[in-house]
This record gives C-alpha cells, sequence and structure tokens, in this order.
C-alpha cells in the first residue's frame, strides 16, 4: 500500500565553553575587518572555543538569531529543519519530537543534545524529547547541529548529532524586552527578559516566558512556563564565573496516531479510546539544572570547569502501546565537566579534559485502569499491576584527550580519544521476580559496567582563504538505557546476558565556502553502526530490546545560502540517505523503516528596500518516501507498504518598525495541505501521526 497522503584567522584564547553564544570581534584578536557572514558562520559546539566553520574538519551548521526571530517558533523544529539532513517531527503539535539526523525517524539515543554545552540529561536515562528541557522557548541565541559522530569532548549518544542550544548574553545597556504571540487553538506565548550589568565586574540575565496552546487535533493542549537567569562574575582580566540556571514546567495532553479509518474521516481525532480519554492522560514533566563555570586564562593555556546539578521527571500514559500504562520517573544528578587547553604554537594546541556524572533514577509503571486488548494475542490488564518499580544508580567518568598540529601549509591533522566507563547499580522494589504476566520479566537486584574507547581523527585542508576541504573518522558508542537494561521481556528467560554499547565508526568527506555573496557546505558520510539495539518482538507481541544487528547509513548533504542582491536571499538544505540492514537475523538487505529518501528545506527571503525593517520568507519542507516497516512489506493488494512523503510550505514576516518595536506573523503549512508527519506500520495496522493544518500566528516585541 502506498499512502500519499575568511580568510584564516589565527585562534587564541577566548572567554567561551559552555557560556559563549555570540562573537566579540575583539576576541578574535585579528586586525583584519570581518564581515557580517563570517560571524554568523562561526560555531563553539565542536571544541568548547569559538572557531570559523572552515577551520573544522566536520559538518557543523548553526541558526543565527536573526533567523530565530524571523521564525519565532512554537517548537524549535519550526528553525532546525531549515539545516540540510536534519528533520525533527513535532509530535501532535504538543512540545514532544523524534528525530532523523543521518538516521531514519526514531527515539533512539542516537542524538546528544546541549544547552550551553551541557548535557540536558543522562544518557543513562535518555528521553527523545530532550529538546523540550531547553529554554528555546525563552532565551535563545544560537542554534548548532555537529552532524556525525563528536568529537573526543562527547561520549554516549553523540553518534548522529549534536544539538546544542546557546543562550544569549548579557546586554552592554541596561535592556528589557517583552514579546506576545498569540494563534489559532487558543496558542498564546508571552516572554519577558531584563538584562544589565550592575558594574564593571557583574551583569545578569533573567528571561521567563508561558505557553498555552489547546492543540490543533483533540486532547493535545498543553501549558509550558520556563525561566532562565545568567549571572556573569568577573574575577580578573583572564578569570571569570558563570552561573546558569534554567528550569521548565510541562504539562501536556497526550493523544495517540490514528487508524487509516480516521485519519480519512476524522483528522482532529485525539486516536484513544473512551476509556483511556476519560481517565484523561497526561504527561507532566519539570526541569531545573544549576551550573557555574569558572574560565581562566595563564599565558596561552585555558582552563574551565563546570560543575552542575540537574533534575527533571517525566510522568505520562504510554498511549502507544495498546494497554495504556502509566509511567512516572524522575531523576536527580551531580556533574563535573573539565578541560584544559594547552597552545604549544601557532595552529597547535593540545585539550586534555574529563566528564563525570552521578545520576539516580526512579521509574514506576503501572496500570491505571481495567483494560482488555482485543485481536492478536489479546490481554487483560487488571488496574493497578506494576509493570517496574527499581532505582537505578549510574556513574559515569570520561576522560579525553584531542591534539590538533599542522602537517603542512594549510593542511590540518586533529587527533582525540575519549575513554568512556559506565556503572549501573539496580535495585528492584516489586519485591517478584521472574515472569509477572504480560510478556514481562522482573529481575533480582543486579550491576553492570560497560567501558568504551572512541579514537577521531581528522584531515582539514584550506583550498584558500574562503574555502577548506575535510576527511575525517569518528567512533562512536551508545550505552544501553537503564530502561532497555532492566524492564525486560520474557523473551530473555533463557538468556540474561546484558545489552551491549552501540558501537559505530563514521567516514566523512566535506567541503566549505564562505564566498562573498555565497556560502556551500557539503559532506558525503558512510556510518557503520554494530551490535545494534534494535527492538524485537516476541510471540505475544511484547517488544523488547537486543544487540541483533549491523546497519549500514550513508548519503550526502548540502546547504548553500545565496545572496542574491540586497533584498533577496535563497537558502537550500538538502540530503539523500540510505539505511540498510547489513547483518540481521530476519531484516538483511532491507530498508530501515521510517528513513525518508531525501529531506530538503527551500527558503527564500526578501527584504524590501522600500520597506525597511520588513522581512518576509516563503518555506518549503519537503520529505522523500520511505519503508513503513522494516519487513519490507506489502500488503493484501500485493503493494509494498511505503508512504509517499509530503511536501509543505510556509510564510514568516517580520516588521521592525524601530529599535524597540517589532511585528510578526507566520502561516504554516499556507496550502492547507492533508499529510501525515509519521507513517508506520506495526501491531498488523497502519498507524499515522497526521500534520497540522493550516495554521496563523502573529506577534508583536516590544524592548526598552
Amino acid at each position: 500500500m502506498k499512502l500519499q497522503l575568511t580568510f584564516k584567522p589565527t585562534l587564541v584564547a577566548l572567554f567561551v565553553a559552555a557560556s559563549c553564544s555570540t562573537v566579540n570581534a575583539e576576541q578574535i584578536n585579528t586586525k583584519q575587518a570581518i564581515s557580517k557572514a563570517d560571524l554568523e558562520r562561526i560555531t563553539v559546539t565542536a571544541n568548547r572555543k569559538q572557531n570559523f566553520d572552515t577551520d573544522l574538519a566536520m559538518s557543523v551548521q548553526s541558526i543565527n538569531k536573526d533567523a530565530l526571530s524571523l521564525d519565532n517558533g512554537q517548537h524549535v523544529a519550526e528553525s532546525l529543519n531549515s539545516i540540510s539532513g536534519v528533520l525533527i517531527d513535532q509530535l501532535s503539535g504538543g512540545q514532544g519530537h523524534k528525530t532523523s539526523i543521518r538516521m531514519p525517524i526514531n527515539t533512539s539515543g542516537y542524538y546528544l543534545y546541549l544547552q550551553d554545552n551541557i548535557p540536558l540529561q543522562s544518557p543513562a536515562f535518555f528521553n527523545h524529547n530532550a529538546l523540550w528541557w531547553s529554554s528555546f522557548n525563552t532565551n535563545v541565541e544560537r542554534v548548532e547541529v555537529l552532524k556525525g559522530a563528536g568529537t573526543a569532548l562527547y561520549g554516549s549518544g553523540a553518534v548522529a548529532a549534536t544539538i546544542n542550544i546557546l543562550s544569549e548574553n548579557i546586554a552592554e545597556q541596561p535592556s528589557t524586552s517583552l514579546g506576545i504571540t498569540l494563534g489559532e487553538y487558543d496558542y498564546a506565548k508571552v516572554q519577558i527578559s531584563h538584562s544589565e550589568k550592575t558594574s564593571e565586574k557583574h551583569g545578569y540575565r533573567i528571561s521567563s516566558s508561558y505557553l498555552s496552546n489547546n492543540g490543533w487535533r483533540d486532547h493535545t493542549g498543553s501549558d509550558r512556563f520556563e525561566v532562565n537567569f545568567r549571572h556573569e562574575y568577573e574575577l580578573s582580566a583572564n578569570e571569570r564565573l558563570v552561573t546558569l540556571f534554567v528550569a521548565s514546567d510541562l504539562e501536556q495532553e497526550m493523544a495517540g496516531r490514528l487508524t487509516e479509518d480516521l485519519y480519512e474521516n476524522d483528522i482532529t481525532n485525539s486516536g484513544l479510546s473512551a476509556e483511556v480519554l476519560a481517565s484523561d492522560p497526561l504527561r507532566k514533566s519539570k526541569y531545573a539544572r544549576l551550573s557555574t563555570q569558572w574560565d581562566k586564562f595563564s599565558g596561552d593555556n585555558y582552563y574551565s570547569l563546570i560543575p552542575y546539578v540537574r533534575y527533571r521527571s517525566n510522568d505520562y500514559t504510554a498511549t502507544w502501546n495498546p494497554n495504556m500504562p502509566k509511567v512516572e520517573s524522575q531523576v536527580k544528578t551531580i556533574g563535573l565537566l573539565g578541560l584544559v587547553n594547552f597552545e604549544h604554537a601557532i595552529e597547535t594546541e593540545t585539550t586534555l579534559g574529563v566528564d563525570i556524572e552521578l545520576s539516580e533514577g526512579d521509574q514506576l509503571s503501572y496500570q491505571p485502569l481495567d483494560y482488555t486488548t482485543t485481536g492478536w494475542h489479546a490481554d487483560t490488564y487488571v488496574k493497578g499491576e506494576k509493570f517496574y518499580d527499581d532505582t537505578v544508580k549510574y556513574t559515569g567518568i570520561a576522560p579525553y584527550f584531542q591534539h590538533k598540529r599542522p602537517l603542512a601549509d594549510n593542511l590540518i591533522l586533529t587527533i582525540g580519544a575519549r575513554y568512556d566507563y559506565a556503572n549501573y547499580d539496580f535495585n528492584n522494589h516489586l519485591g517478584v521476580y521472574g515472569d509477572i504476566g504480560h510478556g514481562k520479566l522482573s529481575l533480582h537486584d543486579r550491576s553492570d559496567n560497560f567501558n568504551h574507547f572512541s579514537p577521531k581523527a581528522s584531515l582539514n585542508y584550506h583550498l584558500n582563504d574562503h574555502s577548506s576541504t575535510y576527511l575525517r573518522y569518528a567512533n562512536s558508542f551508545r550505552i544501553p538505557t537503564a530502561g532497555s537494561l532492566y524492564h525486560l521481556s520474557t523473551k530473555y528467560s533463557a538468556d540474561l546476558k546484558s545489552l551491549n554499547p552501540e558501537v559505530s565508526d563514521t567516514y566523512e568527506l566535506g567541503y566549505k565556502a564562505n564566498f562573498d555573496t555565497l556560502t556551500l557546505d557539503a559532506a558525503i558520510y558512510y556510518m557503520d553502526v554494530s551490535d545494534g539495539i534494535v527492538t524485537k518482538y516476541d510471540d505475544n507481541d511484547q517488544r523488547y530490546l537486543t544487540n541483533a544487528s549491523r546497519v549500514i547509513h550513508k548519503g550526502f548533504e548540502v546547504a548553500t545560502h545565496w545572496q542574491i542582491s540586497n533584498e533577496f536571499n535563497l537558502s537550500v538544505a538538502y540530503s539523500k540517505s540510505k539505511h540498510e540492514f547489513d547483518q540481521d537475523e530476519k531484516y538483511s538487505g532491507n530498508e530501515m523503516k521510517m528513513a525518508p529518501d531525501y529531506i530538503a528545506n527551500v527558503r527564500f527571503r526578501y527584504k524590501p528596500s522600500a520597506l525597511t525593517g520588513f522581512s518576509s520568507l516563503l518555506e518549503m519542507q519537503s520529505i522523500g518516501e520511505y519503508w513503513m516497516d522494516d519487513a519490507n512489506s506489502q500488503d493484501a493488494d500485493g503493494n509494498d507498504r511505503i508512504y509517499g512523503g509530503y511536501t509543505i510550505f510556509n510564510i514568516k514576516a517580520r516588521y521592525k518598525v524601530n529599535e524597540q518595536l517589532s511585528f510578526n506573523a507566520r502561516i504554516l503549512n499556507v496550502t492547507d495541505k492533508k499529510y501525515a508527519q509519521e507513517a508506520e506500520y506495526r501491531y498488523r495496522k497502519v498507524s499515522l501521526s497526521p500534520g497540522a493544518p493550516r495554521t496563523l500566528y502573529v506577534g508583536l516585541n516590544y524592548q526598552w
């Protein structure tokens, strides 16, 4: 069934690390003029230092403040999807998301999510929705995406991409701003921020936002509150402290996917049964993180320490499971990021560091109501039954090094390695062990250890002052989460060996150029993932995870920005990829499900000279076809179960009346196209996540 539904500057030590997001030209320490385009092509994610993109042997792209202001998105996906090879699916119009970057659309731990270079979550308790714990709606200056395996600074999860949300710096002059956005379906967002330097040594920024949305589908409303606080203290000319506090509180109604019949006849339906709706399934999540970064320069050496504490809770109804169980969890973390950088000579430096994390997670899953499933292997669930109830303590220690040096004129070698040690201590509170029914297995208390050594190497060659080419190899991995280790199916009853880390080898060839009116990024990649942690189903259709495959991901990405004239510019982001099972007991040779053939985003921007301060944007977002199941199966009529993809258009505009007042508006899905954001064949039926219809938003921002 087929549904149609530059120059090369010398890099000097900078006050950056986790706190830096914008560029100060004086810090670059070069007498040459730096154009605005060059400034926007600087990144900090690779090594916590400011780097020109052509100096980095990797694919890193960013979204600047101007583009973020024009997007004014209710979700970070609205901006991230403009980067080549990036697809973020905003789930049911809420705050959750799935990600596809050099991978199929998935919820697995292939991505590392950061805010100001500090992880948003623990790898032991990975949640695919982690970007909702960032301060995107409140305070963001830039968003950066490092595609492919991370550098030596990043460990488990930095397999396919690293996404970094960078907060706004402190204003030089006292500044207060108020933003209000209203939209259809009772959407409202209010943002307020104040920043000032109270003395030569002290400065702060405090920002907050509140978002409310009833949702365009039944039972998809949400409310979210965020706060972000930043304080800077200059201890001396070469030493400072940056303290960051972020917190959020989210409550969101939950909906399910739709059957083909509901999709065709009642697209706004919640996809939930009357019994489940009566229980009012909600997701509630609280988040808080406090960090202080110490930076010190001594001669050519740079030292940085970032101790942090983090808390998050996540309570929800698993609406994707037939019996709709309740899940409650909380994770508390203490961590330390330590780094020292030695500059030996021009373009020669060594970085040494260590990451330490101690986390404790409590996880509980139980049946909220009596429920009997129908169809294949029907089962009866009794209210109050517990499926798991446990505490897991996680310890992670990871020393690393990275060394950069020139091999010849314009040719730079960078090598690095990271050693990760992870320990899990599992304490089961259920009090019963073995087969507890419904295909579930309860384990005795136990401990598990993992370790992995990740080498990295790259060559970067400057073709001229404006362009470079690079060759890169990076080994990476992801550890099993606590849930995949200890919340098991009885399929494991004969073999209780732990999962192994999933290991990847990435090979990448790329080209970058910054010309006067044109920038270009292109990359070809090949990623070999072994010991793949994949979902399997036992004879009773109970899902479980196991190391069972070798998967090959390969493709190319290209992104270009062309300043056609003073009034017009064009941005194109395109990627084409293939994701195949290379070794699998069941699917060898098959393509992976929900892996779009291509991802494309085109943005045509118009800034009329006759109306100073006005900017408009026509955007096209398109994804190609993909298989709906790993089996690459056919329906009863012999048609391949392939989803045909979709193409939608958005219009966005912003008018800056003066330095104080600006207005914005956007229309998403202008043609009101009916399309499925996701299509999957599982539990022997097609399930669809409908995309949002045409939606209008308007807003204003006032600054004084």
